[in-house]
């Protein structure tokens, strides 16, 4: 799928996109963030046991050069990272069939794709307005979305709703949730937060909850996501919400924005 400029693709079946989002994941978390001991990568990937149970997505340039990666850990026989790294998180508030749930994890933006100097790790932090960093008019309506992130979320979200997957854990910072809480992405706190990799708070969302808050919100962007999808999986924020997102993939192609 191409937005603005940008491809975005599962690349379980391509080995060498694949190595690229490893290598990418190296070159931010061991080095860039030094999240991880890069002496434990001599071969300059970075991988962990998750990564045989997960979906792999990546963000691509025009030369066809990884920029951008985000993965969805699947259930498996291992306990989800973030039940490992955050383990007072509140168990109530993840009262549904493990074969339901996924994990959102290692996302991760090249550093010369996160374009101001207030972009942060995952390239978002300088889109969340504040009184110390204001986003001038002029230029809000062209930052409307992070797209590298946004792409990456887009097909995440498809992919789930293929596989019938239902509710997304999720150990973020906090600045990156307050930022896609800022385009009304809603995820729940379900417990304190935890060092790792850095400061991060477990999270859940309902998949459904999402949707109805979402359309409710910011209903453009709903649609953003859901267009591409197959009619039987859209979601059903309204009656006509098909023929509607039919209509604005229309638009949205003929004025290039995918």
């Amino acid at each position: 799928m191409i937005i603005q400029g940008f491809k975005f693709l599962c690349v379980d079946d391509e080995d060498e996109l694949l190595n690229e989002t490893y290598r990418l994941r190296y070159e931010i978390y061991c080095h860039e963030a030094e999240f991880l001991d890069d002496g434990q990568y001599p071969d300059g990937i970075e991988k962990d046991v998750w990564d045989d149970h997960a979906i792999h997505f990546a963000a691509l340039n025009s030369d066809n050069e990884v920029v951008g990666t985000l993965r969805l850990i699947l259930n498996s026989e291992h306990p989800f990272p973030l039940e490992v790294h955050c383990p007072n998180y509140d168990r109530s508030k993840a009262n549904f069939p493990r074969t339901l749930l996924s994990e959102i994890s290692r996302l991760a933006v090249k550093k010369n794709f996160r374009r101001r100097k207030n972009d942060g790790l995952y390239g978002v932090t300088s889109y969340h307005s504040s009184p110390d960093n204001p986003i001038p008019k002029e230029i809000q309506e062209k930052r409307k979305r992070p797209i590298i992130v946004f792409g990456l979320y887009k097909v995440l979200y498809m992919e789930s709703k293929r596989r019938g997957i239902t509710h997304w854990y999720a150990a973020m910072e906090q600045t990156l949730n307050s930022t896609l809480r800022k385009f009304s992405f809603e995820f729940q706190v379900i417990g304190p937060e935890h060092d790792y990799y850095g400061p991060v708070t477990p999270f859940c969302a309902n998949i459904s909850n999402f949707e109805q808050t979402l359309f409710k919100e910011k209903p453009k962007v709903m649609h953003f996501l859901a267009y591409g999808l197959e009619r039987e999986f859209l979601p059903k924020c309204t009656p006509f919400f098909g023929i509607k997102n039919f209509l604005n993939t229309i638009i949205a192609k003929m004025i290039g924005k995918i």
